[in-house]
């Protein structure tokens, strides 16, 4: 037979064996095109809005455009939030791709594809093909993760490489082989360079904790160790250096002091919340597997026994706990131990499987309660907010979730299979690409910036601010450098406008509504006053008429 037929004879064969039954390794690829399908689907169709979004994504920008890969600035000021990696990858997609939401999103979403492929793999390695399927699973239905994955913020990174971090860790820990610790170093030295020391001080606690918990104290005496430190300075050292030199110590001053101590001990931006605030976000942010949490401990599964488990409940029991106690608490500060989660569940999955159990009927209940009050939460939500009320109806479809998820408890509810599980995957898929894809972009696409930035845009106007104002403005500015000029006192705002207004075209002043009482408005006409979405603050749009 000539070589392409016996080549097209294969394919169908490989063909016919998938669809009749596709091994563990088919569906994990099949699994990954789902995943990627749902990350990059209409990556770039929401506007770049929301808060943090806006300031990495221009911070990116201006870094970007002044060739400057050592100084983050945003509005052309000194920016101490976050180190530089993220801004890197990102200055490397607007290189590519020409500046937009895309581009500053891309590879988030390449590092959420790319953790997903890296914890399946660990779990392979240490336990089983189908509990390295259950995981990669886990990991990807989560809506949370999903969300988080098309973000232009440094959590993408960060969540890869501490995992990739770890992994590597657990890998000379088990295998002993020197190269996975040097792998661990350089892995957490980006991980640090993507967020700070918290990269390298939990994942380092929790690798500490794992040897005094299996009494294997002695390897911290591992001279293998110095080589790693080395390896760990020598990604790290050279950036923070740079830039403490480049900005004789500011950045480095604002970033430890003000954005690493002072958030862990006490409240930042209005972020606090109580004790138990953090682990209910993780609760929920991995559904549908993270119930599964609740009865890992089982004695007839005998998980505990599993090193892998132990270690993964570890570093997942240690963030919860450490961003507990953490003054300042953010819905994704804990989404590093996500994939650790995910171990755990899929390692729960595998055990249903092999000792034939069925899901808890709590947890199904639970599940669809969830579901269902999702569509009915959204409608209301939407309906709450005058500039998008009209898309209220997006709320409905999401009804996609509790119907799926009943039709796979109902046709499986007699067999102790896990034949529930394609529809649920089937159906959080759908509401995955939906709710992010669709829903999302439409509801953002009415944000007051958007509308009032069409105006400003319009011949040779001018922007001022005064005191606050979104930092989404810059990000949708046409010119690359453009800054906005914020006065915090009414005099010198006054006195700016005053030798300005010889400017040819018009000067608008931005602020916040609550801030109009302060400014003197004999020569402002306020012409605009937008409420910002699903938040408190109302935009304020004044122009300058003298």
């Amino acid at each position: 037979m000539p070589p392409p037929y016996a080549a097209l004879k294969r394919y169908v064969v490989y063909m016919m064996q998938f669809l009749a039954k596709p091994s563990a390794n088919q569906r994990f690829w099949l699994l990954m095109v789902l995943t990627g399908l749902v990350l990059f689907f209409r990556l770039g169709a929401a506007p770049i809005y929301i808060l943090d979004e806006a300031k990495n994504a221009q911070c990116a920008r201006e870094m970007w455009s002044s060739g400057n890969w050592i100084v983050p600035t945003f509005n052309g000021q000194l920016r101490t939030d976050k180190p530089a990696l993220h801004y890197w990858f990102m200055m490397l997609a607007y290189q590519c791709f020409g500046v937009s939401p895309f581009s500053a999103r891309f590879f988030s979403a390449v590092f959420g594809l790319a953790t997903v492929w890296l914890t399946h793999n660990f779990v392979k390695r240490h336990h089983s093909p189908n509990a390295a399927l259950y995981t990669a699973l886990a990991l990807c239905l989560s809506t949370h993760v999903v969300f988080e994955f098309r973000l232009s913020v440094p959590d993408p990174y960060l969540i890869f490489f501490t995992t990739a971090g770890l992994c590597s860790a657990y890998n000379y820990y088990a295998l002993g082989k020197r190269h996975w610790l040097l792998a661990a170093a350089a892995m957490l030295g980006l991980a640090t360079l993507a967020k700070g020391p918290i990269a390298l001080a939990l994942p380092g606690l929790a690798l500490l904790l794992l040897l005094l918990l299996r009494r294997q104290w002695r390897r911290l005496w591992d001279l293998n160790l110095v080589w790693a430190a080395m390896v760990y300075a020598a990604v790290t050292l050279p950036w923070y250096w740079a830039v403490h030199k480049a900005t004789q110590g500011v950045w480095t001053k604002g970033f430890f002091f003000e954005h690493n101590l002072n958030r862990f001990s006490g409240q930042m931006e209005g972020h606090g919340g109580f004790f138990l605030v953090t682990a209910l976000v993780a609760l929920l942010g991995m559904l549908p597997f993270s119930l599964l949490l609740f009865t890992a401990f089982q004695k007839k599964w005998q998980l505990r026994t599993q090193p892998i488990f132990v270690f993964a409940a570890i570093v997942v029991g240690l963030y919860i706990v450490f961003f507990s106690i953490s003054s300042t608490k953010l819905p994704n500060y804990a989404m590093p131990c996500y994939p650790f989660l995910a171990i755990v569940a899929g390692l729960c999955l595998h055990a249903m499987e092999t000792k034939k159990s069925v899901l808890p009927r709590w947890m199904i209940w639970t599940l669809l309660l969830v579901s269902t009050a999702l569509p009915f939460a959204g409608f209301f939500a939407i309906k709450g907010e005058s500039s998008v009320a009209h898309l209220r109806g997006l709320a409905w479809p999401m009804l996609v979730l509790p119907l799926g998820l009943t039709l796979s408890f109902f046709f499986a509810q007699k067999t102790k299979k896990m034949y529930w599980l394609p529809g649920l995957t089937a159906a959080y898929t759908i509401f995955n690409l939906y709710f992010s894809g669709i829903a999302y972009p439409k509801l953002y696409q009415q944000n007051p910036v958007s509308s009032i930035h069409s105006t400003l845009a319009r011949g040779k106007n001018f922007v001022v601010a005064y005191k606050v104002y979104n930092p989404a403005f810059n990000f949708q500015s046409k010119n690359n450098s453009a800054t906005v000029p914020v006065f915090f006192e009414n005099d010198s705002l006054q006195k700016y406008l005053m030798t300005a207004y010889a400017h040819d075209g018009k000067i608008f002043v931005l602020t916040r509504q609550n801030l109009l009482n302060e400014l003197d408005t004999s020569h402002l006409t306020l012409i605009a006053a937008k409420k910002d979405l699903f938040e408190l603050p109302t935009t304020a749009v004044l122009q300058w008429k003298p």
